[in-house]
């Protein structure tokens, strides 16, 4: 079912996005501003169920307005009691035609059990209930509730002002005004008109008919009608038939309550302003990019630092050194770095490989925790200075990226993102802790430097053991002489000795020089590594979540921009796109 006005929504179409926006709300937090929405929804569903060829029409008005009296002259009987006493009307009043054979089950809906029968052929038409309401502005309560939800619920609303209290503001506020999206299901019936003489009532028509338009209403019929004298009762009749008679009262009175609905919901969110106060923001997100970038790479910044990147670097690289030393240092001193502690492992970082990497039978030995435990860090605490930086730059990210943000909804979003950054210690602590930090790893140089040490040890050991040899034997027991090989006149025990001690010394220090490039590009390595996992971290904790919650108020916008965009009463204001 479509409607036919200008620049009418197709009713699916409509409902579809209403349905869509009530979604996003509820994923965006928003409760009960909701509500109307959800409503309208819920009536959309019963009144297309029900009596789909039946049409509503509904006499609204002030106290006094005559509105009993209209509905009895276009009833054509006394089907409304009316009475000089006010209310005369405490309960709606359905009139209904003999030939409205399916309005029962769409009345107990609306909860109207007074009810009038009239001939078929009654000027409204076979297939138009007509209802009479109590006063919108009774001194009891009740009464304008039960208007007010009625007026929510009919297909067409016929409006009954008369020339005192036609420009009355509980009528205009209240009414009239909120419910100008209404236009094309509404027409406005001046009653009484027999108590003007014919400059008066021209005067009070012209008027009226200016403030409806200031009101956006300008569309409307408006009907001169007396319903003492029946002047007029026949014309507005013929009016009201004309908007039911399309069989699409009910579909445009649908589509209006969802713009309604859809405006309110603007409203109450910041993301729509009514007409008058705001033109459409120009591409803020284009403008603020680059701010954003800034502010986004200082807050990686922030939390790399908070994180200890520098910290754990500078332990990678001594990690490296000091396990080089124990490889490639020198043999006869080398076992004076087994006494000093790993720095690395003295943060409890890099204690064995990767889970992935790792046997159970690997898992065991070296005490290493599996996938699904992480072993908290020995880190040194972040101070004071680096919190209150990451705090600093993850307020003014997020400042940044909901700038485009009707004020409330900005700062709300802020707000929250405040919140988790206050969070963001533990998560990039348990992100550092499971980093490779490569510490089972040997280079195979290693391997082959710790050869040539043991090598080295060796022959300096056997020269020294040969020249401890000779000395024994020749100088305390006094049994032989030995004639000792020589290498022009250095004895070879001598030459084993020294060249094993100096050889081992210059392969150490060379070994400890290339230990110390390596370590120092492994430490590049991993604080690269460090920095992409934190941003990840960022990513996942700060930035998707409030990218989510902007791309979903900039959605929600575009959505009630979409119901809303025909109606004359709003512009589009949407503040992010």
């Amino acid at each position: 079912m479509t409607t036919d006005g200008p620049g009418a929504l197709d009713l699916p179409q409509v409902l579809e996005d209403l349905a869509r926006a009530v979604d996003l709300g509820e994923r965006l937090g928003l409760g009960e501003e909701l509500t109307q929405a959800r409503n309208v929804l819920t009536q959309a569903s019963h009144r297309r169920r029900l009596a789909p060829q039946t049409t509503v029409a509904a006499l609204l008005g002030a106290t006094g307005s005559g509105k009993s009296s209209l509905a009895n002259a276009m009833a054509g009987s006394e089907v409304s009691r009316t009475a000089r006493t006010r209310p005369t009307t405490t309960q709606p009043l359905a009139v209904v035609p003999d030939t409205a054979v399916e309005a029962t089950e769409l009345l107990d809906w609306l909860s109207i059990s007074h009810r009038a029968r009239v001939d078929g052929d009654w000027a409204l038409g076979g297939s138009t209930v007509l209802v009479d309401l109590p006063d919108i502005d009774s001194d009891e309560p009740a009464h304008r509730v039960i208007a007010q939800r009625m007026a929510g619920k009919v297909d067409v609303l016929v409006w009954v002002l008369d020339p005192e209290k036609y420009a009355d503001g509980v009528v205009h506020r209240d009414f009239l005004i909120p419910m100008a999206a209404h236009a094309e299901v509404m027409v406005v019936a001046l009653n009484q008109v027999d108590r003007l003489d014919p400059e008066s009532r021209d005067a009070v028509l012209s008027d009226l008919k200016r403030i409806l338009d200031r009101e956006g209403l300008g569309t409307v019929s408006v009907i001169p009608v007396s319903a003492r004298t029946g002047q007029g009762v026949e014309t507005l009749a013929h009016a009201v038939a004309s908007v039911a008679s399309s069989r699409l009262a009910s579909a445009r009175s649908l589509v209006a309550h969802a713009r309604r609905a859809a405006s309110e919901l603007g409203e109450r969110t910041g993301l729509i302003t009514p007409l008058g106060l705001g033109a459409p923001t120009p591409d803020p997100a284009a403008r603020q990019a680059p701010q954003v970038r800034q502010s986004l790479d200082a807050l990686r910044l922030a939390a790399a630092s908070l994180a200890g990147v520098d910290v754990v670097s500078q332990a990678v690289e001594g990690s490296d050194r000091h396990r080089a030393h124990t490889r490639v240092g020198w043999f006869w001193l080398r076992w004076i770095e087994h006494l000093r502690r790993d720095p690395l492992r003295a943060l409890h970082l890099g204690t064995g490989r990767p889970p992935a990497l790792k046997s159970a039978d690997a898992e065991q030995s070296d005490g290493a925790t599996g996938p699904d435990v992480i072993d908290l860090t020995s880190l040194p605490p972040a101070g004071p200075a680096a919190t209150g930086r990451l705090r600093s730059c993850a307020h003014v990210y997020a400042a940044a990226a909901c700038s485009a943000l009707p004020g409330d909804l900005a700062a709300q979003a802020v707000l929250r993102s405040d919140e988790r950054a206050e969070r963001l210690a533990e998560p990039l602590e348990l992100a550092v802790a499971q980093v490779d930090y490569g510490t089972w790893k040997r280079p195979v140089w290693w391997r082959l430097a710790n050869v040539l040490q043991w090598v080295t040890a060796l022959t300096a050991l056997i020269g020294g053991l040969w020249l401890v040899a000779i000395h024994v034997l020749e100088d305390y027991l006094l049994l032989i002489s030995i004639d000792v090989p020589r290498w022009g006149a250095v004895p070879w025990p001598t030459i084993l000795l020294l060249g094993g001690l100096l050889t081992g010394l210059v392969l150490a220090g060379l070994g400890t020089f290339l230990a110390r490039l390596q370590a120092r590009r492994h430490s590049r390595r991993i604080i690269e590594r460090l920095r992409r996992t934190t941003d990840e971290v960022v990513n996942a904790e700060l930035i998707e979540p409030l990218k989510a919650e902007t791309h979903g108020w900039v959605e929600l916008a575009r959505t009630l921009d979409r119901i809303i965009s025909n109606d004359a009463i709003y512009s589009r204001s949407t503040h992010v796109d």
